[in-house]
């Protein structure tokens, strides 16, 4: 049996914490008696939906380690040294990182080993992103520089060249080992939401963090344009929480349009009642939400950005450059006048997905991957 920690910042809402418990998840479901799996989390978030999910997987029998339960900036400090105790005492085959926090936790973990001459597991990184290191130029380097021939592990072409350009612009050499593997998604059961459905209205639904990357310089100032425009029609339903809880907390207090909640645990099965997703991101590495919505039958109103674009089919009719607001207005006005086929729409999106974006795709590359790793 191969033993595999999965490392991650912290078990939270995202999209690469969630990719890393579905591996693990739907590996161990199919591959029983091949792989055993260890969540291993820097810090610890403390809310229901971390609460849940850690339930779920003690539930499934998969173990979790939490190296530290202070902040996000100590654990960077003491994380290493607990991440390198847990290495030597447990002596998994592989360890699995998964974005930027892990990868740096890792490397200095790397050098405390290398230090005392101690066994290091084979490595693979999940590159989640096209935008790495790109406020921390010098840390990328550090990260970068413990790093040599691993396996890399793309969730799309961006990302893949994004690792690329980035080993390149640092001086260091690119690794041999690389391939791309799409995240995979279940088709979400249908199951009770705590959402406040307007039948009368057009329900907008937008899922995720509170982040610029995520779009707030979009989604703020349209759905205060929509207001203006279509007062009695559209209702938007915030999910998430993020730095700009406060903007988005007074934007719900200051129009009757919106309805603002806390993140919530397992969300692609609670999209259904939604009649479209809004995700006006600057970029992702590849959007997870995006295709769950489209697993959901929930067509989605999304941004040319690197990342989501490819998470939709190329003639998609919902898609709008980020610079471009009379395009996005313009998408809007013909939902409320009803000039998309909507059932067609629904239709195109969910067979795009199903094609390209299975679950059970993602699992088996991921076996055969570690299984050729561990070789």
């Amino acid at each position: 049996m191969i033993k595999i920690y999965l490392l991650v910042a912290s078990i939270k809402l995202g999209g690469s914490e969630n990719v890393a418990i579905n591996i693990a998840e739907h590996c161990k479901l199919a591959h029983p008696h091949d792989f055993e799996f260890v969540i291993v989390e820097l810090f610890q978030t403390r809310d229901a939906y971390a609460l849940n999910k850690k339930q779920k997987l003690v539930s499934q029998y998969i173990k979790t380690i939490t190296l530290t339960r202070t902040s996000k900036r100590i654990s960077l400090l003491l994380g290493p040294l607990r991440l390198a105790y847990f290495l030597v005492k447990e002596k998994p085959q592989i360890i699995h990182t998964h974005t930027d926090l892990p990868d740096l936790v890792l490397s200095t973990t790397l050098r405390i080993l290398s230090f005392f001459n101690l066994r290091t597991p084979k490595i693979v990184r999940t590159i989640h992103s096209t935008q790495l290191w790109p406020t921390h130029f010098k840390l990328g380097k550090y990260t970068e520089k413990a790093f040599s021939d691993e396996w890399i592990c793309g969730v799309s072409e961006p990302t893949l060249k994004a690792y690329n350009e980035l080993r390149r612009k640092y001086g260091f050499p690119v690794s041999v080992h690389q391939q791309i593997i799409n995240n995979g998604c279940i088709i979400p059961s249908r199951k009770a939401h705590p959402f406040k459905i307007d039948i009368e209205k057009i329900n907008i639904a937008f899922c995720g963090r509170f982040e610029d990357y995520k779009g707030m310089d979009i989604l703020i100032p349209c759905i205060k344009k929509i207001y203006a425009l279509y007062p009695d029609n559209f209702l938007f339903h915030i999910i998430g929480s993020g730095t700009y809880q406060h903007e988005i907390d007074k934007l719900a207090k200051d129009f009757d349009n919106v309805l603002v909640y806390e993140a919530v645990p397992d969300i692609a099965e609670k999209l259904y009642d939604f009649n479209y997703l809004f995700m006006p991101s600057h970029f992702e590495g590849l959007a997870l939400m995006s295709i769950e919505a489209s697993f959901a039958k929930v067509p989605v109103i999304a941004t040319y950005a690197s990342g989501l674009k490819e998470t939709l089919p190329p003639d998609w009719p919902l898609k709008f450059h980020k610079e471009n607001e009379n395009e996005l207005l313009a998408i809007f006005e013909k939902i409320k006048n009803k000039k998309y086929n909507y059932e067609k729409l629904k239709e195109q999106a969910y067979l795009f997905v199903n094609e390209h974006f299975s679950i059970k795709k993602m699992i088996n590359a991921y076996s055969e991957f570690y299984r050729k790793i561990n070789g």
